[in-house]
């Protein structure tokens, strides 16, 4: 037996890898073969061989996900529980880092760096060559307390000391069996974003820049861009200025609108102003009412808003990717004669002033799942409770919220606790009868503007009734604290 072979061995003997025995004895003849730098070096240069699943082999494993995004192999789990191995290839790609093999120093090289180097008296340490190899991320070779191990060709580390030692957050939900990594950058894209969703609840929009003949212009870029439906997870949307939802329009009947749309997205697109009335040139129907708008090309859209009421705007190509992906706004549109003020008592109108104007685009995201598929978050303005923002107000003041269903297939049934509201407006136009309700239901592509006072004290939950549009990351849960999607929180005070 070679210098090499004993050291293995001895470390495979040592109390700490005992635990590890059971699971490695069936398979040494395997691995042995796996040594050898011509079979490693073909995997690693190629893709996970998917082969790794629970402990000893046994079972569907642990799932892993890298700031929400499932990996496709499962964790290993220690005989006695007390570590979890993760594969080094999956954290690296999710990561967008580059992964090569080192068949010289027998080490698995992540990013652009290469293997350190280093004084010879560090080979008997345990950090080079631990168990069959070692692991260099971004040109600094992983503590000894990482403790790689190679197995059917496939490199692992433990998880819990690979996160401190590449400075990302780690959890071990066990009600999900689930291993999350969290980046910092998912931190702060969630905290970029959140801002952004704020303001489309308040109904805040965009600043025009207000051209000599009057009319409002405004730039709308569609790009790829992270965001994030919760905290700790991102996914690549399709964005309006790099928000989901886009941001919002906001303008007065009779204004004259000139919007500048630059295509940054890698295939064509263009924008449909979803029931406004306007020229035909403008409708943005590619192949009817214009030409695609290519990658790196513009369209100015101009018309006048038509009349007052709720509307939408969204992409008119490659709809379930385009609009499935987040590429979509509001586009409010006030009355010219000025609102009327709320009375004590009697219905709410869509002519009224309220002290609350809040506007809800219902949708959902793809994270884990193909957009051919049912999304795994859905979203209030492109964000999942429990993060979505709650409407704070006071007790006796008035509400309108304007609901927009733009999701690609669903219809949305949402409800209210502990008071009732009034359908005002529906599709852009106000309702010839004010009606009375708790749920109101809301098919894809249509609006409905409801009002209420808000009349009893406490947190009131607003939510899709459909139930499984209550859920995040595809999992139905129970219990407050494992709700998520379509809800959100009206916080009545004092």
């Amino acid at each position: 037996m070679s210098t090499i072979e004993q050291t293995r061995w001895a470390k495979l003997k040592h109390p700490r890898h005992m635990k590890w025995g059971i699971m490695l004895s069936s398979l040494l003849l395997v691995a042995s073969v796996a040594f050898s730098p011509r079979a490693v070096a073909m995997d690693m240069g190629g893709s996970s061989s998917g082969s790794a699943t629970g402990e000893a082999g046994e079972g569907p494993g642990i799932q892993v996900t890298v700031d929400g995004r499932m990996l496709p192999n499962p964790a290993m789990e220690s005989s006695d529980l007390s570590e979890i191995r993760v594969q080094v290839r999956d954290v690296a790609e999710a990561l967008n880092l580059p992964v090569k093999w080192d068949p010289i120093h027998h080490a698995v090289i992540v990013g652009n760096g290469m293997y350190p180097a280093m004084d010879h008296t560090m080979h008997g340490s345990g950090m080079h060559d631990h168990m069959g190899g070692s692991v260099v991320w971004n040109g600094q070779l992983l503590p000894a307390e990482t403790e790689p191990m190679m197995m059917n060709r496939t490199v692992s580390v433990i998880a819990s000391a690979l996160a401190d030692a590449i400075h990302v957050d780690y959890k071990f939900d066990t009600g999900l069996h689930r291993v999350m990594f969290t980046t910092p950058e998912a931190v702060e894209q969630f905290k970029t974003g959140i801002a952004k969703v704020t303001d489309v609840l308040n109904g805040k929009g965009m600043t025009p820049v207000i051209a000599p003949d009057g009319t409002k212009e405004f730039t709308l870029t569609a790009q790829l861009h992270d965001w994030s439906p919760v905290q700790g997870v991102v996914t690549t949307a399709w964005t309006y200025n790099g928000q989901v939802a886009g941001p919002t329009f906001r303008v007065t009947e009779g204004d004259r609108v000139r919007i500048h749309f630059v295509n940054n997205l890698p295939e064509p697109s263009t924008v449909h102003w979803h029931g406004i009335l306007l020229p035909n040139a403008m409708d943005g129907v590619p192949g009817l009412t214009q030409q695609e708008v290519q990658p790196g090309k513009t369209f100015d859209y101009e018309f006048t808003a038509s009349h007052a009421g709720t509307f939408m705007y969204h992409s008119h190509y490659d709809d379930m990717k385009q609009i499935g992906g987040g590429m979509y706004g509001a586009f409010i549109i006030d009355p010219k004669a000025p609102l009327v003020p709320a009375s004590g008592s009697g219905d709410l109108t869509a002519q009224t002033k309220y002290d609350h104007d809040y506007t809800m685009l219902l949708a959902g995201l793809h994270v884990n799942t193909t957009m051919e598929e049912e999304q795994d978050y859905f979203t209030i303005n492109g964000v999942s409770y429990p993060d979505t923002p709650p409407l704070n107000v006071k007790k006796g003041e008035t509400v309108r919220i304007r609901l927009i269903n733009i999701d690609t297939m669903e219809v949305h049934t949402m409800h209210l606790h502990g008071m009732d509201f009034q359908l005002i407006a529906r599709n852009g136009s106000p309702v010839k009868t004010v009606e009375t309700m708790n749920t109101v239901l809301i098919g894809p592509g249509e609006t409905a503007d409801i009002a209420l006072r808000a009349s009893s004290l406490g947190k009131w939950m607003f939510h899709c009734h459909i139930l499984d549009h209550t859920m995040n990351g595809g999992e139905m849960n129970t219990g407050m604290g494992e709700m998520g999607g379509l809800i959100t929180v009206m916080n009545v005070t004092e």
